[in-house]
């Protein structure tokens, strides 16, 4: 075989092909071997090409959502969308925490969630130790638990919580996204603000909300 340099230049077609290595097949599993394979360029254009496009934004409509003590809670975001069809549905959770949601995921692929929460206190002025986690299935926790533990001097001047994640999924799944108040003080979880904005022309912000877009 001659050295590669050695070939001549052409410019590329996109039904030209390149050799690579076949690491993990559609599903994101290994491939056992690794063996050589061809890619078109159009196929390598159209996988570099791709953008997250937006499956869900929802928002929850209630003043505040908490949990008891060491007791995890699912948080609620709005009324349920989608069908079996799409690639991922908002749901309500069956038992446990009225009105909470779940997240039914329905099609393989790389997913980004972004979670909006509005975090304060309701009771005095205190500093609650406030954990949040995603829970894959009802079982098992996915990524790290963020802790909010700060003191917040008054009631209702809540300070906002971002909370990305990205994920990929390979089987049909769902999550929920969780909320828990950790020993200590008995209070905190998400509120409104106190002080409505009474903007014309300027919704006023949810405590909780949770967009999901889909790498396509």
């Amino acid at each position: 075989m001659a050295i590669i340099y050695s070939y001549p230049t052409l410019p590329p077609q996109l039904g030209d092909k390149v050799l690579g290595s076949n690491i993990v097949d559609s599903a994101g599993q290994p491939v056992l071997g690794n063996p050589t394979v061809q890619y078109t360029l159009n196929d390598i254009k159209l996988l570099v090409d791709q953008n997250y496009v937006q499956q869900i934004e929802s928002s929850s409509t209630v003043a505040s959502q908490a949990s008891v003590v060491n007791q995890p809670y699912s948080i609620q975001f709005g009324v349920e969308t989608g069908n079996a069809t799409d690639s991922v549905q908002l749901l309500k959770t069956n038992g446990g925490d009225a009105g909470a949601n779940k997240v039914q995921f329905n099609k393989a692929g790389t997913y980004q969630i972004t979670l909006t929460y509005s975090v304060g206190v309701n009771q005095g002025a205190n500093t609650p130790y406030l954990i949040f986690r995603t829970l894959k299935d009802g079982t098992s926790q996915i990524g790290p638990t963020v802790v909010v533990n700060e003191a917040f001097p008054t009631i209702n001047t809540p300070i906002p919580l971002i909370i990305p994640i990205t994920i990929q999924i390979t089987t049909p799944c769902y999550y929920n996204f969780q909320m828990m108040r950790g020993g200590g003080v008995n209070d905190g979880g998400l509120v409104k603000n106190g002080t409505p904005l009474n903007i014309a022309g300027v919704t006023e912000p949810s405590i909780a909300t949770i967009k999901i877009s889909k790498l396509i």
